[in-house]
């Protein structure tokens, strides 16, 4: 298509969605925007998506729970088969390829964190609409409520300055493979490109600068062409720039011929060439595992399925090792919802609700959160939901991308304290403003009327406590204030008994302490 066609097309069109040289295009009204400030660092998120419903129960094996064998006679994972690793941690022998970097190294490595009991309350079983509420960061019990955009999507967009008016000149977010994921979509537009192969994107994107000249944006037609015109021009320009960083990457490690460990391969390849997109989509099939997922000798579709995503992650992390760049990553599995506790009689499981997640990095608090899976108390039938699955995506944008929890607030409609699994950069600065963690104690706790928190202070600082539930939502806000350097005392209480967690804000920077009300 010629260029002047397909400015006067597109723009002429201006509803609807069109694909440009595998950058979907959405003409949504650019014209409506506050300005917000781009983060310059170089920090990377890679989300491998998990679609089908991953069985964590497989994954990270409870072998000394009895109930697990007599909920899973065929496809549970006898214990002198399990691999222990540290603790009493045992994962399914996929998880651990032979001769090759894998989760159960990392874990070892301290490079691996595994959350277990991760959902959302009234879990919907739908593969399409639980999808969709993991992708968009909302869950809403009203089945008419639309998810079109995602967390990741609303995020960037805010901070991305002028957008989408004004773009990065490196793509924001890249998808691997497949039409544009909704996890990149914002309400201002895509944030993002889905890419196959750079050679193919490079053609397909050349030559597409356009050869008019803006129009005046009197009116609504001018500021739609003005749009679509800048939309070609950065495809051209993105192109050059997803080549260019192809052809100056490399790989120091030999990836095998699998679709997505390849993926992860051209992900470190990109990274090591100089693409500075923030966000990376993967997406891995198959995890629908409703007939023969396992068979007796631990082979079949869900180890196998497991072997490849350790074997992707681990040798990416093996690359970005050796190249220098590990410790601008973290990576996270998410899957639309876990499997039954119980088989199903055909070898295999059917959709269920809470599951477990990966999260992956230098800069991962590395270990296991959360309790092994209870199969005495279970929500008809399925395993019970310890922590709020957006506690992680809090995490990212506050801890990994610099965000502020007005900005979690703002992105996710609702206040969700970060889980805490990922390592905050300190700077020299922030030690010098006092923008470090610090030790906070809580005592009596438990307590039946008023607990006191207790820390030193070492430089003036604003407060703000608050008090979230174990899932990981606001309960109340209980003290908003200021101190002065010096030993810090602040009374605290609650209206209910129960289990909280007290997040302390001191100069921005939260500390959580865990708390517990009798009554």
């Amino acid at each position: 298509m010629k260029r002047r066609n397909f400015i006067k097309s597109t723009a002429a069109a201006a509803v609807g969605s069109q694909v440009l040289g595998g950058v979907p295009v959405k003409a949504f009204s650019p014209f409506e925007l506050s300005e917000q400030i781009q983060g310059e660092d170089d920090k990377i998120l890679i989300v491998i998506q998990l679609f089908g419903g991953n069985d964590g129960l497989n994954m990270i094996v409870p072998v000394d729970d009895p109930e697990y064998y007599k909920a899973r006679p065929t496809i549970a994972v006898p214990k002198d088969k399990a691999v222990k690793v540290l603790g009493n941690v045992y994962m399914h022998p996929a998880l651990d390829p032979a001769n090759i970097y894998n989760l159960k190294r990392m874990f070892e490595d301290g490079r691996l964190a595994v959350i277990q009991g991760i959902g959302y309350e009234n879990p919907n079983l739908s593969h399409f609409r639980s999808t969709d509420i993991w992708l968009s960061g909302f869950n809403s019990i009203d089945p008419d409520k639309r998810l079109i955009d995602g967390w990741l999507g609303r995020y960037w967009a805010d901070q991305i300055q002028g957008f989408p008016e004004t773009l990065p000149d490196h793509p924001t977010a890249v998808q691997l493979g497949g039409t544009l994921s909704m996890l990149l979509q914002s309400p201002q537009g895509d944030i993002g490109i889905a890419l196959t192969d750079p050679q193919k994107f490079f053609e397909l994107g050349q030559g597409l600068s356009p050869d008019l000249d803006r129009m005046s944006e009197d009116t609504r037609y001018g500021k739609e062409f003005n749009f679509v015109r800048l939309v070609a021009e950065q495809s051209d320009k993105y192109s050059t720039v997803v080549k260019s960083s192809y052809d100056n990457g490399k790989n120091s490690v030999t990836y095998p011929k699998n679709g997505f460990i390849q993926q992860m391969q051209l992900i470190a390849k990109l990274i090591s060439g100089g693409l500075k997109t923030k966000v990376f989509l993967v997406r891995m099939g198959g995890f629908d595992t409703h007939v023969q997922q396992q068979n007796d000798d631990l082979t079949g579709l869900h180890p196998y399925l497991m072997n490849t995503l350790s074997s992707g992650i681990g040798l990416f992390m093996q690359d970005a090792l050796a190249q220098g760049f590990a410790d601008r990553v973290v990576g996270m599995t998410v899957s639309e919802f876990g499997r039954r506790p119980a088989e199903n009689g055909s070898r295999g499981t059917d959709h269920g609700a809470a599951s477990m997640q990966f999260v992956w990095g230098n800069k991962v608090r590395s270990g296991v959160y959360g309790n092994n899976p209870d199969f005495t108390n279970l929500d008809n039938g399925d395993f019970r939901w310890q922590y709020d699955y957006r506690r992680i995506y809090a995490d990212v944008m506050e801890t990994w991308f610099g965000g502020t929890p007005d900005d979690t607030e703002r992105i996710l409609e609702e206040r969700v304290l970060p889980l805490g699994v990922l390592q905050r950069t300190t700077s020299v600065q922030d030690a010098y403003d006092g923008k470090t963690r610090i030790e906070i104690k809580a005592f009596p706790n438990p307590f039946t009327s008023t607990a006191t928190l207790e820390w030193n202070q070492e430089v003036p600082a604003s407060v703000k406590i608050e008090l979230y539930s174990t899932t990981g939502k606001l309960v109340e806000t209980v003290y908003i204030g200021s101190v002065s350097p010096g030993r810090v005392t602040i009374p605290v209480t609650a209206s209910a008994s129960g289990s909280y967690i007290c997040n302390v804000i001191v100069n921005g920077v939260s500390n959580t302490v865990p708390i517990s009300v009798l009554h």
